[in-house]
């Protein structure tokens, strides 16, 4: 039987960065440009952009001075280090075992559903939530022996699509909000005020619709095209004593921490009004210093754990331990540093930008409203995440434009917010830009078998089915609501 051909993620990427580059050269040749935007001082200002050509004397000295130092600022890549360390550390002093072992009971479907709506409500701590889940959940996986790889797709899938829902206001909400309310009170409305529960009633039922559907196309679909071979075996044992003991370290060293994030707490940014903005603000001590107190935790709580389980029989053993998460992934950090050369070129060649702002242009000049307006926005939403994957990047973007369209069309701030978060998590799945995707794929790389490896391309498609799904359900979700008059949260409604 002959052996499928397939391209290397490394290889992928390579293609993409050559790729970005010609388009990149050729669209600033024929002066592709776009109109952006901008709100500064409370004044609507518009001005050109152009996409530049990186294959130019001022592009190329930009590419060459800037390689190294584009990778060492890539925050997710000193994160990932961080939450390896630690989760190497609890797996070898068994307690992940210990933790992990009542779920080998339940079903897979039920496992499905506990991972996916973890997922979702995760995303309550921001980006934090890939870095810990990736690697934890493809352990849980293969306790239960199920495909690590299985478990890395479908916890990416329920992060993402759960910055489209989630049931927990986060700080991207609220920072979200603060320009949806400058768009709208810039040039329609100057005494709309957002209010940070306006989605609510819409995001709970949301929640619950998103865990459902990826449950059920999980295990009817996915599982079966995602199995393993191999049987998971280790010789660390688990202890309930030793469990015990972990879970009075852990409530311990926890105190303390739940003091300081107190209002008015020590690792607040006390500067800010919001709690969400005091707790995750780009200033927060809290967030700034995140994982390193999940760090310092689980360190505390496997120590103990290792230690009284006798899986630790000495210090080289602890020491160690540290180091275990590190097996296989080096093919991931250069994912990461391709990466970074990547996102450089597109930000530098303003490629995103001008896309973005003629997609914007269109649905301006054909004056949607209604529907129309609805789906034409979630579809373009989900183009410009392709080169722009970052929400707050995007919608600071678009909002001074999409948002008083959407007024003038008798609907409200507040669901043209809802649309754009919606279509955004959609579009960060299917896009090689995206951080966490190749997070993802570097993942995947590292549980990979001999045979029947699984791509950046195979990755995309075995999820195109279910990207697709979601497409259709999140269209209807939008339109019966705008359509049934439902209220979207407290004292909110999608029109006018």
């Amino acid at each position: 039987m002959k052996k499928k051909k397939s391209l290397s993620p490394i290889v992928t990427m390579m293609i993409i960065i050559f790729l970005v580059i010609v388009i990149s050269s050729v669209l600033s040749i024929f002066n592709f440009d776009g109109t952006t935007t901008t709100i500064t001082n409370g004044i609507l200002e518009t001005s050109i952009v152009v996409v530049r050509n990186i294959l130019s004397k001022e592009g190329l000295i930009y590419f060459f001075s800037n390689v190294i130092t584009n990778f060492s600022l890539l925050e997710p890549f000193i994160l990932l280090i961080i939450s390896l360390i630690a989760i190497g550390v609890a797996k070898e002093s068994g307690f992940l075992k210990q933790l992990f072992s009542p779920l080998k009971k339940l079903k897979f479907n039920v496992l499905t559903f506990i991972v996916i709506f973890i997922s979702v409500i995760s995303t309550i701590v921001g980006d934090y939530s890939y870095i810990i889940l990736l690697p934890l959940v493809a352990i849980l996986y293969q306790y239960n022996n199920k495909s690590p790889i299985l478990g890395i797709i479908t916890v990416f899938l329920g992060i993402t699509l759960g910055y489209g829902t989630g049931i927990f206001y986060n700080y991207n909400d609220y920072a979200l909000g603060v320009l949806t309310q400058t768009a709208a009170v810039v040039d329609v409305d100057p005494s709309y005020k957002f209010n940070l529960y306006s989605n609510l009633y819409i995001m709970i039922v949301s929640t619950i619709a998103i865990t459902f559907i990826l449950t059920a196309l999980i295990d009817k679909y996915l599982s079966k095209k995602i199995v393993t071979n191999s049987k998971y075996e280790d010789e660390i044992k688990t202890s309930k004593k030793a469990f015990l003991f972990s879970i009075i370290a852990l409530i311990i060293s926890i105190i303390p921490i739940f003091i300081m994030i107190l209002p008015n707490g020590i690792l607040l940014d006390n500067t800010q009004t919001h709690y969400v903005a005091k707790l995750f603000g780009a200033t927060s001590p809290f967030n700034s210093s995140f994982m390193y107190l999940f760090l310092f935790v689980l360190t505390i709580v496997s120590l103990v754990y290792g230690f009284v389980s006798k899986n630790f029989k000495n210090n080289h053993d602890f020491g160690w331990s540290f180091t275990k998460e590190f097996n296989n992934i080096g093919y991931l950090f250069v994912l990461m540093f391709l990466y970074s050369i990547l996102i450089s070129i597109v930000n530098w060649t303003n490629l995103g930008t001008v896309l973005a702002n003629n997609l914007i242009y269109i649905i301006s000049l054909f004056d949607f409203t209604g529907i129309p307006l609805i789906i034409i926005s979630f579809l373009f939403i989900i183009l410009m995440s392709i080169l722009i994957p970052g929400s707050l990047e995007k919608w600071a973007l678009i909002s001074p434009v999409l948002v008083p369209l959407f007024m003038r069309g008798n609907l409200t701030p507040d669901f043209a917010q809802f649309v754009f978060k919606a279509a955004d998590s959609v579009g960060k799945i299917i896009t090689p830009l995206f951080i966490y995707f190749i997070v993802m794929v570097g993942f995947i790389e590292k549980y990979n078998e001999k045979e029947n490896k699984i791509t950046l391309f195979n990755t995309m498609k075995l999820i195109w089915p279910i990207i697709l799904t979601v497409i259709i359900f999140w269209l209807l979700i939008l339109v019966i609501w705008y359509i049934a008059g439902l209220p979207l949260g407290i004292d909110t409604l999608a029109t006018m």
